[in-house]
């Protein structure tokens, strides 16, 4: 399959006119592309520009409202309950992480969940939001059905629940950590599928719920970590499914785009907590000291995760996004 490098501005361009021409709002447009954009320069590239046909399928099914309203459905000075209203999910992610970030900058600690919405791609973007106006930021989600076993399991337990963390650090890119709780996730899958390559063994189940390295027999994953990884994603089911009152991925039984997702927004405010030049102080030392170590021999010296983000940013921009010769033509057709 053919790649082509398309310039950063083009591509917000491009998908503002796209998703305008499906109805969308031009604000809510701007937002999901800028938030795409945010994806592909953090080298998650399923979850950036390449997620379009994936919102154009489920908006052309009815599962994605492009008119959709997101809905305040309970607040206080220091939470929120949201209605997603079925939008495009960067929409009602973006709200949410940035009416937490507006609570916490009153309270401290700002916390927001969203029911009824769509998948919202990379959940590091969201909590970058935070990062970038001096809190941490702290995001989980739960999306589509049970696709991770219990530890001795044969089926689907639990979602495949992403977990991410941004921390602000003074004078440099932020520290953030983005991982998903089941051993890989599906969108290796498909790229296993599509290469033709094995799975690594201890990552996936096929139907009867035997292990699989064939990615065309995959059904379940593996929870990473074992029973750490099950905990986890319980966990972050609860913390979305339940108190944004809908149901845990077990209790889900539509398929795809057509079951709804949930969302957990916090930020906290070092400020609320801390002296905060003390707080960006103490943060600065640690990394260093840790940076310092000793390693095995032959072993770089300690990274941090964020550590190279912005080099991977400042080359994506110079480089262009990279997209599929498919995805390029459908994105060129909106330009007039």
């Amino acid at each position: 399959m053919s790649v082509i490098p398309l310039p950063i501005d083009d591509a917000r361009e491009l998908l503002t006119r796209l998703l305008v021409s499906k109805c969308l709002f031009r604000f809510d447009a701007e937002t999901v592309a800028q938030r795409l954009v945010e994806a592909d320069l953090r080298g998650l590239h399923d979850y950036g520009v390449a997620m379009t046909p994936r919102l154009l399928e489920a908006m052309k099914a009815g599962d994605i409202d492009p008119r959709g309203r997101v809905l305040t459905m309970h607040e206080t000075p220091a939470l929120a309950v949201l209605d997603g209203s079925r939008a495009v999910g960067a929409v009602a992610a973006t709200k949410g992480m940035q009416l937490a970030v507006a609570k916490a900058r009153e309270s401290g600690v700002g916390t927001v969940v969203v029911g009824n919405s769509q998948t919202l791609g990379a959940a590091s973007v969201y909590a970058l939001l935070a990062a970038q106006e001096g809190m941490i930021g702290f995001v989980t989600s739960s999306t589509g059905g049970a696709t991770v076993a219990a530890p001795g399991g044969m089926q689907g337990a639990v979602g495949n629940s992403p977990i991410a963390w941004a921390v602000p650090l003074s004078g440099r890119s932020p520290f953030v950590v983005d991982f998903s709780c089941g051993a890989t996730c599906w969108s290796d899958v498909e790229r296993a599928r599509e290469s033709g390559t094995p799975l690594e063994p201890g990552l996936a189940l096929d139907a009867e719920g035997r292990p699989t390295t064939d990615p065309h027999q995959a059904k379940t994953l593996l929870p990473m970590g074992g029973p750490r990884g099950f905990g986890l994603s319980f966990v972050c089911s609860v913390l979305t499914g339940a108190l944004a009152g809908g149901r845990l991925p077990v209790r889900k039984r539509r398929g795809g785009s057509a079951d709804d997702s949930q969302h957990f927004f916090q930020a906290i405010d070092p400020a609320g907590f801390a002296d905060p030049e003390k707080f960006a102080k103490e943060l600065t030392a640690s990394m260093e000291e840790i940076r310092g170590l000793p390693v095995a021999e032959g072993a770089p010296p300690a990274r941090f995760p964020g550590d190279e983000d912005t080099q991977r940013a400042d080359r994506l921009r110079a480089e262009g996004i990279p997209v599929s010769q498919n995805l390029f033509d459908l994105l060129q057709s909106h330009r007039g």
